[in-house]
């Protein structure tokens, strides 16, 4: 009799474990769906910002490309207005030679220097950089105060900044104060110094 309530009582426990063991079990696998269900889902919203990232870089690829564009445009257009300046400013002084005779060691000194940026700056608008900084170097150190100057280190300042030599740019810039702000302070209301006010503008 009481092996066979202890039989009763093992069969019984039995069943009970069997149905804990099911009920877990069915409430494992109700786990994982959900987690895949969720995974699912964050795949797909994976998926959504990858191809909004890609639309968004190729629209920003853009931009840079058309800023680069119109900044080329806008430099070939200034170096265009400079060149033409530079040539209005030589006819002009061709025409007041004669006025100039009694100071023909000076005269020839500014045409000397006048050839020599003329050379450098067409090197500036061949994107010759390399060539352009060693002509303007080279007319800065023999002519250090002469009329072109504060343009040459100007140019510098711009080409060194092209060539990512900061150090060198901010040194280029800092001389091309200088001198143009000494143009516009002593020659004020002359073509010389509207060209000097107008660069120190555009120095950052």
């Amino acid at each position: 009799m009481i092996q066979l309530r202890l039989s009763f009582t093992l069969l019984a426990g039995l069943m009970l474990f069997s149905s804990v063991e099911a009920g877990s079990l069915e409430q494992r696998l109700q786990k994982v769906e959900r987690q895949m269900s969720r995974l699912s889902a964050l795949m797909l919203e994976v998926q959504e910002l990858r191809a909004d990232l890609q639309q968004n870089f190729g629209a920003v690829e853009e931009m840079v490309h058309q800023q680069q564009q119109l900044k080329k445009q806008q430099s070939s257009q200034y170096l265009d207005l400079e060149a033409r300046i530079r040539k209005l400013e030589s006819t002009r002084k061709q025409r007041t030679v004669p006025t100039e005779v009694a100071r023909p060691v000076a005269r020839q000194g500014q045409s000397s220097e006048y050839e020599t940026y003329n050379k450098a700056f067409a090197l500036v608008r061949a994107n010759k950089s390399k060539e352009a900084l060693v002509a303007l170097n080279k007319l800065v150190k023999k002519y250090p105060n002469g009329e072109y100057a504060g343009d040459a280190w100007y140019w510098m300042g711009r080409l060194y900044t092209v060539t990512s030599d900061k150090k060198q740019a901010k040194r280029a810039f800092a001389q091309a104060k200088t001198i143009l702000g000494r143009t516009v302070k002593r020659s004020p209301g002359t073509p010389q110094a509207e060209r000097a006010a107008a660069k120190l503008k555009k120095i950052p």
